[in-house]
């Protein structure tokens, strides 16, 4: 059996090589990372890169098409990817007329990206197929097990410690 099969039989010998540490928090931390891990390459090599596309362009799109038109930093807040990251995505995806580029009215020096007739159509018919993915990952839950999930997820990314990343993070 592998370590992505069973991450508690690959760290049986945790206790011993760590006494005073915490297993429990360990072993969440392992499987959060891989679920993580397999469901964006599951979403990344069976729905965007045969696109011409990644998860995080699809990221990039995603937030245009639920919140609208909204400049590169909001795009970067939004995606909790980093700025440079956001640049990089913009250019293919400007090229392929997936999004569109316009100067900020109240600002000269800004930008505001929204998405192009071209994306919205690719994004509805990408999302449904994302959605149906993810409703195949999450399909082994209850709902019940579904919504305590998101509940001590969000609970998670509310705590003290995900805001003191994500502030450190922004710098």
């Amino acid at each position: 059996m592998t370590q992505d099969e069973h991450p508690r039989q690959a760290d049986s010998h945790f206790n011993m090589l760590l006494p005073d540490g915490n297993e429990n928090a360990h072993q969440l931390s392992v499987a959060l990372n891989q679920v993580a891990h397999l469901l964006a390459y599951d979403a990344d090599s069976s729905i965007h890169r045969p696109d011409g596309l990644s998860l995080a362009s699809y990221r990039i799109l995603f937030s245009l098409w639920t919140d609208g038109p909204m400049s590169p930093l909001q795009v970067t807040d939004k995606t909790g990817m980093k700025k440079s990251a956001i640049s990089n995505l913009l250019k293919p995806l400007l090229a392929e007329s997936l999004i569109v580029q316009v100067t900020a009215e109240n600002d000269r020096r800004s930008k505001v990206l929204s998405l192009s007739e071209k994306g919205t159509t690719y994004i509805q018919k990408t999302a449904t197929r994302q959605n149906a993915l993810e409703s195949e990952w999450f399909g082994t839950l209850t709902d019940i097990e579904q919504d305590l999930l998101e509940s001590l997820l969000r609970k998670l990314l509310d705590s003290n410690r995900a805001s003191k990343v994500r502030k450190n993070r922004s710098n």
